[in-house]
């Protein structure tokens, strides 16, 4: 499930750059950073 999801965010960023819509780009980038962020945070509390 989360491997699809960093796929989709993937391949929206590259759609996006494809099409020069950097907010699209610069969303997708955001959610990837908060999901590495989320999965940091659990792995140390783990």
């Amino acid at each position: 499930m989360v491997a699809k999801l960093l796929v989709n965010l993937e391949q929206g960023m590259q759609q996006g750059l494809i099409n020069n819509q950097t907010s699209g780009v610069a969303a997708c980038a955001r959610q990837i950073i908060s999901l590495t962020r989320l999965f940091a945070d659990s792995s140390y509390n783990h």
